[in-house]
């Protein structure tokens, strides 16, 4: 008699689902343990702003009230208090993620090009958060001005505004999502003069 071998034994995929077994390694925990800071080492997150658009209940993006009704476009030429050129009221909440470049070769030798009839940067910045986070290509990412130390310099000050080109849900264990990665192309980063 064949001796058959069962790929999932019922005692191991109890485990599984109840909790992590010894031997592997919980990403969302590690991710954490980088961000936030763990037992063994320093927090290597940074304080970011999410910029989330208002929806309404049919999940329709709500439409500032500079927004002309002729044109469907924001009043640029004066800055709208309430929604800042945006066109669409938002709600800006203090996230904790961790961001880097990436150059369009793999490396920041190539961060410039030459091209007729000038230099054009070709690079995109990510930014890493929590498996948790909620964002939508509507929304953006705000980079506040910090100190040389990391604080937030306060009042507040908003140095770029990003958004989303592609968002990536990192998954593993079954499918869970263990973090997201949000890819910004840096050449359509607002700028803010300080």
């Amino acid at each position: 008699m064949a001796f058959k071998r069962k790929l999932y034994p019922r005692d191991a995929l109890v485990s599984t689902i109840r909790g992590r077994s010894s031997n592997e390694i919980d990403l969302r925990r590690e991710f954490d343990d980088l961000i936030f800071g763990g037992p063994t080492s320093i927090p290597h997150g940074r304080k970011l702003i999410l910029r989330k658009m208002r929806r309404d209940a049919s999940e329709n993006l709500i439409p500032c009230t500079c927004v002309s009704d002729l044109t469907g476009e924001p009043d640029t030429e004066r800055s709208c208090p309430f929604c800042l050129g945006e066109g669409k009221y938002w709600d800006e909440t203090f996230i904790t993620g961790y961001t880097s470049y990436i150059g369009a070769d793999g490396g920041l030798t190539t961060r410039v090009r030459d091209l007729f009839p000038g230099s054009v940067r070709v690079d995109s910045k990510i930014f890493y958060f929590r498996f948790d986070t909620v964002i939508t290509y509507d929304d953006k990412i705000v980079e506040p001005v910090l100190d040389s130390e990391g604080l937030l310099v306060v009042p507040y000050r908003r140095e770029a505004v990003h958004k989303p080109q592609t968002i990536v849900r990192y998954r593993s264990d079954r499918g869970r999502t263990e973090y997201i990665a949000i890819y910004c192309r840096e050449n359509d980063a607002i700028r803010l003069e300080s």
